[in-house]
């Protein structure tokens, strides 16, 4: 039977695994269109479709699919070309080689996993772990505060409540919804347990109440506490979780 298609050569030995070494073995269409990091059973295809053409330039990784709808003559859809192709290709390449590939962050989709690390960094800044969050793991609600000493917990739960401010990870979002609720119980044992000083800014459990009635100073005390340790619990269950998550 006669064809059109050249005899398939196989690539010299050191093109190939040139080629899977910089691919990672993951598919420069999958990558491009879908943010697919994970990596794929595949194989090499020929960007200008000649077979004996077996030159580094003219390859590219592919998984099975992609491949065969790549080589594909069909004239039911625009096919994939060879520049877009290409610099998919390249594109991938320069992910691989900075290591992004084998960050936690590649299992999820590319675009998904970026946008999650914008939300990470924004949360960082406003919520620092050395600002409001070290204040509470050590200060002792039984005496009086700087109410600015609150200011970044302040800023996410009332400054951070839109969308824009969502994690697209379920898990992550979760996490995060937790500590927004951890925040706004803080903050509303703050409002009910704690009154402003003779000094303007600051705020304190009346200190009257230790000896007029120790009980109500005590209780008060205690919600402060335990309201601030789920705080900064929640705060560390959900770093951790995105550390995990995304490589961050």
């Amino acid at each position: 039977m006669v064809t059109d298609k050249p005899r398939r050569r196989r690539a010299p030995a050191d093109v190939e695994a040139g080629v899977l070494a910089k691919s990672a073995r993951r598919c420069a269409l999958c990558f491009h269109l879908h943010g697919d990091l994970t990596e794929k059973l595949g194989q090499i295809a020929h960007l200008d479709r000649d077979r004996a053409n077996s030159v580094d330039e003219n390859l590219a990784y592919m998984c099975l699919d992609h491949h065969s709808v790549y080589d594909s003559a069909t004239s039911q859809h625009k096919n994939y070309t060879i520049h877009e192709v290409k610099a998919a290709r390249a594109s991938l390449y320069n992910l691989v080689a900075d290591g992004k590939h084998l960050t936690p962050a590649a299992a999820l989709p590319y675009a998904q996993a970026e946008a999650d690390k914008k939300v990470l960094r924004d949360l960082l800044e406003t919520v620092p772990s050395n600002g409001s969050i070290r204040f509470l793991r050590n200060h002792d609600f039984a005496g009086s505060f700087e109410i600015n000493q609150l200011q970044d917990v302040k800023n996410f739960h009332f400054e951070r409540s839109g969308p824009d401010h969502e994690f697209l990870d379920h898990d992550l979002e979760t996490a995060r919804q937790a500590f927004r609720a951890a925040c706004d119980a803080f903050l509303n044992a703050v409002s009910g347990y704690t009154y402003p000083t003779a000094v303007s800014g600051w705020q304190t459990v009346p200190p009257e109440w230790r000896h007029e009635d120790s009980e109500r100073f005590e209780f008060a005390v205690n919600e402060l506490h335990g309201a601030a340790d789920s705080l900064y619990g929640r705060y560390d269950d959900l770093i951790r979780l995105a550390r995990r998550k995304l490589g961050a």
